[in-house]
């Protein structure tokens, strides 16, 4: 399908989310008209005046929809009426659900209800989803290899058929994860005869970095990762041990960048693009604050141990690199931004 035009609307659903607020305020600053979904009113009032506040000249752009519950099978079918593209965000994140089913059942439904109302817009032409790395393999698979966009991870998707409500709480996300993404890819060759669009599915590592929602009142109002930042680097006490101990991790603006070339790059079409940066263990993110002198009341780390972390399978990030000309910001990039983020906020003046 041909790149989307930057004067095009775009529909971003889970639009006042972590990734959600900063593909808006891109998409706006791109010069893009956004439509953006969310569950209630009070939401699309908080998200009007985000953009309110950070892109004045861009309001007459931006409109609020609310969509309350995503896995309706007409959940989008007025949200999508006159758009040109869609970025797919909203999605079930819990991973503390008992049967599997309440899990999997929304993910898929979530993902399939905004296929099938695309399907009756001739209009749109490019549908971006965002699905996760957990839909390529699991964080428990040995690090034999790098694995890439065509690796699946059926392994969860397997334990949970097997073990169903005893399955670990982070395999039924995994497998929610992987089967929702099947699902799309699924409803797309069914309905080839009759799309008029193409779809890109873009699989992130656990995302970190600033956030652009500036109405959080404290930082138990954080989202989920960068709440996990918080509580693994920030938070006093200090917590025993940190979790989890290695990980793939992406910066949210490098996610950001990568969802909106995805609209706009012709050759992106009907591709599964990973979006990550590196491995890393807490202790190497402590390692940058000292080195940088970014909170001088952080705890210092051995410089030789915080780069020492046990093997740990890595997603390839080449293709994103090859298809959009970009380099990833390392955690270096990512802590200075949170820092510079948390510090704003005045959250941090306990370790400066």
């Amino acid at each position: 399908m041909p790149a989307i035009s930057s004067r095009a609307t775009v529909l971003v659903t889970g639009a006042n989310g972590y990734i959600g607020v900063w593909v808006v305020l891109a998409l706006l600053s791109r010069g893009y008209s956004v439509r953006g979904t969310v569950r209630s009113p009070s939401k699309v009032g908080v998200l009007s005046d985000i953009v309110s506040r950070k892109l004045p000249d861009a309001m007459a752009r931006f409109i609020g929809h609310v969509v309350p519950d995503i896995t309706s099978p007409d959940a989008f079918r007025e949200a999508v009426k006159d758009v040109d593209a869609v970025i797919h965000l909203a999605s079930p994140t819990s991973i503390s659900i008992a049967d599997p089913k309440d899990a999997i059942e929304p993910a898929v439904r979530g993902t399939t209800s905004i296929l099938a109302s695309v399907l009756g817009e001739p209009k749109i032409k490019r549908v971006v989803v965002a699905s996760s790395i957990s839909a390529i393999a699991s964080a428990s698979v040995a690090p034999t290899r790098v694995y890439t966009e065509d690796d699946w991870n059926d392994q969860a998707v397997q334990i949970v058929e097997e073990q169903g409500v005893d399955a670990p709480g982070l395999i039924k996300y995994e497998a929610s994860k992987t089967l929702a993404e099947r699902a799309a890819w699924a409803f797309i060759e069914e309905h080839k005869s009759e799309a008029t669009f193409d779809l890109v599915v873009v699989n992130p590592s656990l995302v970190y970095g600033p956030v652009a929602d500036d109405t959080l009142a404290s930082p138990d109002d954080l989202p989920i990762t960068p709440g996990m930042v918080w509580n693994n680097l920030f938070a006093r006490p200090a917590p025993r041990e940190r979790e989890p101990k290695v990980f793939n991790s992406v910066d949210v603006r490098d996610v950001k960048d990568i969802l909106v070339s995805a609209l706009e790059t012709e050759a992106a079409g009907g591709q599964r693009i990973i979006a990550n940066s590196q491995i890393s263990t807490w202790d190497e993110w402590v390692l940058v604050s000292q080195e940088l002198n970014l909170l001088r009341r952080l705890e210092r780390v051995d410089p030789e141990v915080a780069k020492r972390h046990p093997e740990h399978l890595f997603f390839s990030n080449e293709k994103a690199k090859q298809l959009f000309g970009m380099e990833m910001r390392t955690i270096r990039d990512t802590m200075k931004g949170t820092v510079a983020d948390f510090k704003s906020r005045g959250w941090l003046r306990h370790l400066e």
